[in-house]
Order: structure tokens, then C-alpha cells, then sequence
């Protein structure tokens, strides 16, 4: 059987060596994401080749782990480094605080590592429910400072992945509508954490506003983190909803491994994409499948 190409616009590697991430020091706080105990221990490439080798996998992009906030420049060498040596990641998604008087020394650090450095993200969940929130303050994408951070991105020519919960998306348009220049990548199906009828129409109201902005696209990714237990059938109606809104050129499938390793396996994801697809045209396929995150990250895989 012919491997699927893919790229996985959407991976993590950690070596836990230098303890620098320090959200995986046991015991790990159960949060939105129960218990990822499984993954507080190394995470190479070569751990991330295993999981991925049933498909071809063209190129990755690695996004920033909560490496320590004081030094996120130090992630982004170790990975460039892993790179050079093993001809992987392809790209990589750094952090930088934009809130942060030093974030233009910040962002110019991480850009003397290359052409491998495409994007920022900061993670922006926050929630009435202290355990599911990832940052204080609630008006981040509002904040004036943060948004001049955020302002320095364009002339960078640096995406944005934006991590949000369906409660914070009518801000998202809104920050999006503000930068119609710079692309924004919402990571995660925007964590769709209330499955009841009336948090799955709010989610779907919130996305479909986000996605009226034509600098937006979407990773179908991480869906396990709220919904432990899924099956092909629930990650299905997720993933239907999420290309039904956004169309697959502006959709892409990923598989935030190791994280979402703690829920199922690289092939059990992968297949439930398959499924959820399977009517649609090998050429939308391949956008969901690659094309996409091909064009968003600038990778030229379609150009190889």
C-alpha cells in the first residue's frame, strides 16, 4: 500500500535533560488535559520518526514546547541544531511574549537561527476555571502593547499561531480583522472543551465568525486533548465541522504529537482524518493533507 504524503505542520520534540520544561516536572497538574503523565520523559526525533513512519512524511514544522519563558531562544537553538544533524524539523514556530518591552531583541535572536524560523506563538488560553488556563489575563488581544508586538510580525515575515478557547474567538476576529496582512493560524480547532449541543453551536457560531477573515487558516489538531476517549466518529464530526467552515485550503491536518500521543496513536489520528474526508476530491485531500501547511509555513515541498 502507497504511504500518504503528509506534512505535520504541528509537532513537539523536548529533552528533558536540562529540565527547562518545566511543565513536564512530575507530578503534572491534571488540567484540560487529564492525565499526560506518559509524556514527562525525552522526546526526540528519532522517537517522532517512529511514530510517523506508516506515512511519507514530506516535511514537519515544530512548534514551540513552554520551553522556559526566560530563555525561549535557547529551544530554538537546540532544534535548529537537531536540524542541521538530522535533516529535521523543516521549520519552526518559536515563542516570543509580544506583551514584552525586549520582544523585538527577542524575535530578532530567534531569526538569526534562519529560514527555518516562520512564526510565533504565545499561547493565549485563558479561563474562568483557573486549571484550564495557560495565561493570566483575559485582554491580551486587546492589550495596546501586546498588539504592537504583535504589529512587528508582518515586516518580519512571520506567522502567528494562536492557541484560544471558543470563548475568546469573537477577539481573534477581531485582532484578525485589525492585521489583515499577517496570517494567523488557530491551533487546536480553538480546545472545543464544552461537547454539549449548546458548546458545540457556540464553537461552530465562533469559528465561522473567525473564519469571515481571509488571513485565517485552521489546524484540525489536538482534538483529543478534550476529548479523551474519542472515536472515529466523534474526532469525525469534529474534523467535518472544522473543514465544512474553512474549506481545505485553509485547513490542515496535524498531530500535536507527543501530546496527543497520551490519547491514541500517530495512525489512529491520521485514519480518523481519512475517514472523516473520504468523499472529498483527491485534490482537497491533498491541501488537508499537505498543500496547506505547504503554502502557510512557505516549506516548497510542492516545489521539491
Amino acid at each position: 500500500m502507497t504511504k500518504r504524503d503528509i506534512i505535520d505542520p504541528h509537532h513537539h520534540l523536548w529533552s528533558l535533560e536540562k529540565d527547562k520544561y518545566h511543565w513536564l516536572r512530575k507530578p503534572m497538574p491534571r488540567g484540560i488535559y487529564g492525565d499526560i503523565e506518559s509524556i514527562s520523559k525525552d522526546y526526540l526525533l528519532s522517537d517522532y520518526r517512529d511514530d510517523t513512519k506508516n506515512y511519507n512524511l514530506c516535511a514537519s514544522v515544530h512548534i514551540e514546547a513552554h520551553y522556559d519563558r526566560s530563555a525561549p531562544v535557547e529551544e530554538t537553538a537546540w532544534i535548529t541544531n537537531v536540524a542541521d544533524e538530522f535533516g529535521g524539523p523543516d521549520a519552526i514556530v518559536v515563542y516570543a511574549a509580544l506583551e514584552a518591552p525586549n520582544v523585538q531583541e527577542v524575535l530578532d535572536q530567534h531569526l538569526a537561527y534562519g529560514d527555518r524560523i516562520k512564526g510565533v506563538r504565545q499561547i493565549l488560553c485563558n479561563h474562568e476555571n483557573p486549571s484550564y488556563s495557560f495565561v493570566d489575563r483575559a485582554d491580551l488581544m486587546r492589550d495596546a502593547r501586546w498588539r504592537e508586538g504583535f504589529g512587528r510580525l508582518e515586516g518580519l515575515g512571520l506567522t502567528f499561531d494562536l492557541l484560544v478557547y471558543p470563548h475568546q474567538l469573537a477577539d481573534a476576529a477581531d485582532l484578525a480583522e485589525a492585521f489583515p496582512e499577517t496570517q494567523i493560524i488557530l491551533e487546536h480547532g480553538a480546545m472545543p472543551h464544552d461537547r454539549s449541543a449548546e458548546g458545540l453551536a457556540y464553537w461552530r457560531a465562533g469559528l465561522c465568525k473567525l473564519a469571515e477573515r481571509e488571513n485565517v487558516t485552521i489546524k484540525a489538531s489536538g482534538l483529543g486533548q478534550t476529548d479523551w476517549n474519542w472515536t472515529q466518529q466523534s474526532m469525525g464530526s469534529m474534523v467535518c465541522d472544522i473543514v465544512d467552515i474553512f474549506g481545505p485550503k485553509r485547513t490542515m491536518f496535524a498531530s500535536n504529537f507527543p501530546v496527543d500521543k497520551v490519547y491514541n496513536s500517530f495512525d489512529a489520528y491520521y485514519a480518523a482524518y481519512e475517514a472523516a474526508v473520504a468523499d472529498l476530491s483527491a485534490d482537497e485531500k491533498n491541501d488537508l493533507f499537505l498543500g496547506t501547511a505547504d503554502r502557510v509555513y512557505r516549506l516548497g515541498v510542492a516545489q521539491n
